[in-house]
């Protein structure tokens, strides 16, 4: 077999090497899984509110582009599967996932953590049952609604998730790494206060990961990209009120008209306290879309580094302690304040109380390490997590290749660093509050996530 090897200058002028292998000959002989994708059609029937933001009060009016929930799944050739879904939504609760999760399991005789939902966390799709419902305050109809809506929306997932285990065919897997640079760190400092604003000093991750996913006949079946960053393109204005996958699918929409016939699948990364700048319209989303298209198409016209071997995947669930719960007195007080989502909290805290059940004193979070031979490992992790884990991983694991993937699984609340801890601000404690948590956390938690993901990591890697 006749390799070529080539030296390009990458995206931020270091010397790269990318190796570049015929199609047939690389898919022949080797351990590399089969793929499968489905994709399903998710876009609501209007009016219907929208998720991630408290101060909405109206529900959408109009569809500027369509939601999807897309599925890929792998097979290895000993038979282990594993389902990797994209989903247009803000994102999922434990709730709302549970009952499908836990049908498919048992149906299709799948292992623990074998299907990874990753929410896009676009701000302009439909607010789904038991998930951050209380945020926007639903009447009796519009609840019925989102519960309608979320169950078509289950329904979809399922269907999406056993038709691309269905359609399993040898394929190639490529990968390379873009840059697209409009993610601007969100945290302002005034005095002893943290607001919201543009940080462009403070830390944000603008690499843009790619898996290309080939045939054997050569034809592009699927584009897998990420970035960390809110999908909050839109703020405010007409343009709130619509619906759309926000940035991300419209670069989706970019990528799928590049490459007609593959579908382009989008995984969130772990930026959770940056946003989009500019931001505020609808065309702003459109506009930062097309940016991370072009980044994406940049990686796939240039050689490419195959992705070679098995998948071996660990999945775990970490216990994050929370501070110490409130008193029964500050549960009182809460709860006769003027504040709607503080006191739904305390109310919530004060039914556990009445029914003789102790307090949150944690909260659940999922992890998993998905490893592809010795040549990618991404690293899942749940909840809205915050630029410094994405980039703790990337130094930690960097013999190892990771794509750390945030809203993984589960979104329960936001994860913030020991340093987002210290500082306070929304991320580490007002947030909480529409979660449903009184924290804030222990400082505790990022060692605890860091040192569990480096035990997964030793769980997939190649033995030698």
């Amino acid at each position: 077999m006749k390799i070529t090897r080539l030296f390009r200058r990458g995206w931020r002028g270091g010397l790269a090497l990318a190796v570049a292998l015929p199609v047939t000959a690389m898919a022949a002989g080797n351990t590399t899984p089969t793929v499968g994708i489905a994709v399903r059609e998710i876009t609501p029937e209007l009016p219907i509110r929208l998720a991630g933001y408290a101060s909405r009060n109206q529900s959408a009016h109009r569809v500027d582009h369509p939601l999807v929930v897309q599925a890929l799944a792998l097979k290895n050739p000993s038979g282990e599967r594993f389902v990797l879904v994209g989903l247009d939504n803000l994102e999922v609760s434990r709730a709302f996932m549970q009952p499908i999760v836990q049908q498919l399991t048992d149906k299709l005789q799948l292992d623990r953590g074998a299907i990874a939902v990753v929410s896009s966390h676009t701000h302009s799709a439909p607010v789904l049952d038991q998930t951050l419902t209380d945020m926007i305050q639903p009447q009796t109809e519009e609840r019925q609604r989102i519960e309608s809506y979320s169950r078509l929306l289950r329904a979809k997932l399922g269907e999406a998730v056993e038709a691309a285990l269905e359609d399993c065919q040898p394929a190639v897997l490529e990968y390379g790494q873009g840059r697209a640079g409009f993610a601007m760190n969100r945290r302002v400092y005034r005095g002893d206060n943290v607001d919201f604003g543009y940080n462009p000093d403070g830390p944000a991750d603008w690499d843009v990961p790619v898996l290309r996913i080939t045939g054997t006949n050569g034809a592009v079946r699927a584009i897998l990209f990420g970035y960390a960053c809110h999908g909050t393109s839109v703020r405010g204005g007409e343009d709130w009120y619509v619906v759309s996958g926000e940035y991300m699918a419209y670069a989706r929409q970019h990528l799928e008209a590049h490459q007609p016939g593959a579908a382009a699948m989008y995984l969130t990364g772990m930026g959770a306290d940056c946003d989009p700048a500019p931001r505020g319209r609808l065309l702003d989303a459109k506009r930062h879309g097309l940016e991370l298209a072009g980044a994406v198409i940049g990686v796939l016209d240039q050689p490419m580094r195959p992705v070679r071997g098995a998948f071996k995947l660990a999945y775990d669930e970490v216990e994050l302690p929370l501070a110490a719960p409130p008193s029964r007195e500050q549960l009182d007080k809460d709860a006769r304040g003027a504040d709607v989502y503080v006191k739904l909290r305390a109310e919530a805290y004060l039914k556990r109380l009445a029914a003789g059940q102790p307090l949150p004193e944690s909260v659940p979070l999922p992890l998993a390490v998905l490893r592809l031979g010795e040549d990618l490992t991404f690293v899942f992790m749940g909840g809205e997590v915050v630029v410094d884990y994405s980039r703790r991983i990337k130094r930690m694991l960097a013999e190892d290749h990771p794509w750390p993937i945030g809203y993984a699984y589960e979104v329960p609340c936001y994860i913030p660093s020991a340093r987002i801890i210290k500082e306070g601000g929304y991320e580490a404690d007002s947030s909480l509050i529409y979660y449903g948590f009184y924290g804030p956390f222990r400082t505790s938690i990022e060692a605890q996530l860091l040192t569990r993901l480096e035990t997964l990591v030793s769980r997939v890697r190649t033995q030698p």
